[in-house]
């Protein structure tokens, strides 16, 4: 082919590539579905599609103070949790659970401090890298 002929292909072929590619990589299905839990602390049932997983705070969460989230979820390879102050960017709180030994994924939570004093946050609890739910909660002051 000639080289004069290429060179237009070979400029849009970045322009189609920004556009086509996020598709692709991440097929996002929309807002995940909110789901109330009324005490954290003592723990929900949260509903994943067909399955169902037990959603716990072992202690009330402060902001700066570590505090343990668990989930038990069977049969389930990757649990993943993000934290987002409600009505406010508090910036990346993407946190990747480790299974035990005992099956339950665990992982230690640290929420950043908000000046305003704001408390209200959304935890978005992600199984296997693609179902999703948002559970609100309130951090203590």
């Amino acid at each position: 082919m000639n080289a004069k002929k290429l060179w237009p292909i070979l400029l849009l072929l970045p322009v189609l590539l920004a556009f086509a590619l996020p598709r692709f990589i991440g097929r996002d299905a929309g807002p995940a579905p909110v789901v109330q839990c009324a005490d954290p602390v003592g723990g929900c049932r949260v509903p994943f599609g067909d399955n169902v997983a037990q959603v716990r705070f072992l202690t009330s969460p402060v902001p700066l103070q570590p505090f343990e989230l668990t989930v038990m979820a069977p049969g389930v390879e990757q649990v993943a949790a993000d934290f987002a102050m409600q009505g406010m960017d508090m910036g990346p709180n993407h946190y990747v659970l480790q299974r035990s030994a005992d099956g339950p994924w665990h992982g230690k939570i640290i929420l950043p401090v908000c000046v305003s004093g704001t408390s209200n946050w959304t935890m978005t609890l992600e199984l296997d890298g693609g179902k999703r739910v948002q559970i609100p909660f309130v951090a203590k002051k």
